[in-house]
């Protein structure tokens, strides 16, 4: 299987699950940003460009099902996967396991955050309400549970092993 059908198929399955499984499944009434999180993942394991293309197809993908303007998901989701990207390559620690849900839980904040900036920056000023910083923080966490599944699928995805933990951009998965 290639490595676009494989990450395309992570990305898909995430979907499918967003938006069939977690809509009708919300804490306090906020569900978890599993595409966000492949993204975050898709950074980790393959790099700043890497991230930013899987956050592009994902976010793309995600706009189809929700009613803001076209575009605006994948643009938070680009910034995010790329930072996610840099600071991976930075740290260089992903067989730390609590560092990498710890940059998830913040790039999840960051991502919606920029969701939602982004969103009011185009006109969109119903994105932001006095439950903001609540919903990101229960987002955060509840994306944060999948974490580490979301991480071994886009290690899967990538041709990331395990034992390549302390080096999470390997030269192999950028050519």
């Amino acid at each position: 299987m290639g490595l676009y059908l494989r990450v395309g198929l992570v990305v898909v399955v995430a979907l499918v699950v967003q938006v069939e499984l977690f809509s009708d499944t919300r804490i306090f009434g906020v569900m978890p940003e599993l595409l966000l999180g492949t993204t975050i993942a898709a950074g980790w394991a393959a790099g700043p460009e890497r991230g930013a293309l899987v956050g592009f197809g994902a976010g793309i993908l995600y706009d189809l099902y929700l009613p803001t303007p076209l575009g605006l998901t994948a643009i938070a989701y680009v910034l995010t996967g790329f930072g996610v990207g840099v600071v991976a390559v930075t740290v260089a620690v992903s067989g730390e396991r609590i560092v990498r849900r710890l940059i998830s839980f913040a790039a999840v904040a960051t991502g919606m955050t920029l969701f939602v900036l982004i969103g009011v920056l185009l006109g969109q000023s119903n994105l932001y309400s006095d439950r903001f910083f609540f919903v990101v923080f229960v987002a955060s966490l509840y994306t944060a549970i999948f974490t580490p599944l979301l991480h071994r699928a886009m290690q899967w995805a990538f041709g990331v092993h395990s034992d390549d933990a302390r080096s999470p951009v390997r030269l192999s998965v950028l050519e």
